[in-house]
């Protein structure tokens, strides 16, 4: 039996425990299952995910360091300066870094030291800091909803001796239950809305600490009036091998499960934690508008179209390319929450 089978049979078990009496899971539940299990976890594997190979499932920012890197510096130390921050005395603290993969480690940087946190990992933030991710928010567990009849109805996930389906029940999840005022009613009969709701619970983990300084995420994600309104058949995806799959009950802790995150939900809970500046922009803004330099001094250079600098850059930035898929926001948070407010 190779791992494959040892650790789809390990999830299995993991499902059929997790699901109880009445054999159903919230969609968070199977997804945290799925990506997080400590065995057997998507994002527990030591196996290489990120990167234009056949053996890796997609393709992020962080694989293009040449360019990201400097452009993030430059940002970085915008932001502190405006935040009357010292980059000497502030440290760099990147979450949901792949094994091996972190931006700054082990590379010459300002900053009063460095450090990764890998996705899964636990989190903890404390003084001056950079905070800083890439696709980490969209990588969390989400609930999802259907409108039928009338009715917004709970998708829930049906573990039998034949599988998994999904199947369609009245809310009980607190979290989906919280959110149905939110929801549109009268809707399309048949729409989708996937939830992000493990986003929220992470920024909260994150900003609710003692800490002061820098947020910057890049991510994907929709405002909740697309979410709502113009993604009928709601935005979670499977990712392996580089295809995207509508298929999330397939190949389980072998394949990323993904949806859109709510900006709206993110700049809320920063307003919430004393940041200001608030800035969501597309990718493609924030690298032009925040690290001018850097780009000038790559499109001025002699180096020729061929320069691989360049065409990193341009992968970051084109809007066909990175530009316009993905989103950044950033803030400045000059006072942090007190430790009463955190716990």
């Amino acid at each position: 039996m190779d791992f494959t089978e040892i650790a789809s049979q390990g999830i299995r078990q993991a499902l059929e425990l997790a699901s109880g009496s009445n054999h159903l899971l919230g969609f968070n539940q199977f997804v945290e299952i799925a990506l997080y299990h400590t065995e057997f976890g998507y994002y527990r594997s030591q196996r290489e995910r990120v990167g234009r190979s056949s053996e890796t499932d997609f393709f992020t920012a962080n694989s293009l360091k040449e360019s990201l890197r400097p452009v993030l510096l430059e940002a970085s130390i915008g932001l502190l300066k405006k935040s009357g921050l010292d980059p000497a005395k502030t440290d760099w603290v990147e979450i949901g870094a792949e094994p091996g993969s972190a931006l700054l480690t082990g590379v010459a940087n300002p900053f009063a030291s460095a450090q990764a946190i890998r996705l899964g990992e636990p989190i903890t933030l404390e003084g001056d800091l950079v905070v800083f991710s890439n696709e980490l928010f969209d990588a969390q567990p989400f609930n999802s909803v259907i409108y039928r009849e009338r009715t917004w109805l709970e998708r829930m996930i049906e573990v039998s001796d034949s599988g998994l389906r999904i199947v369609e029940r009245p809310p009980i999840s607190p979290k989906v239950t919280s959110l149905l005022d939110s929801l549109p009613s009268p809707a399309p009969e048949g729409y989708i809305v996937d939830l992000p709701t493990g986003s929220r619970v992470l920024i909260d983990q994150i900003i609710q600490q003692p800490w002061k300084g820098i947020f910057i995420a890049l991510d994907y994600g929709k405002t909740w009036q697309a979410i709502t309104h113009d993604s009928p058949q709601g935005t979670a995806r499977a990712y392996q091998h580089h295809r995207q799959s509508p298929n999330l009950l397939e190949n389980i802790g072998q394949q990323d499960l993904t949806c859109h995150i709510c900006w709206d939900w993110m700049e809320e809970a920063l307003c919430q934690n004393r940041f200001q500046s608030i800035d969501l922009e597309s990718q493609e803004s924030f690298v032009l508008k925040k690290a001018p330099d850097f780009v000038r001094s790559v499109f001025e250079s002699d180096s020729g179209i061929s320069d691989p600098l360049k065409g990193t850059l341009r992968q970051l930035i084109h809007p066909s390319l990175m530009g316009q898929k993905f989103q950044s926001l950033s803030a400045i948070r000059t006072e942090p929450v007190s430790r009463s407010q955190s716990a």
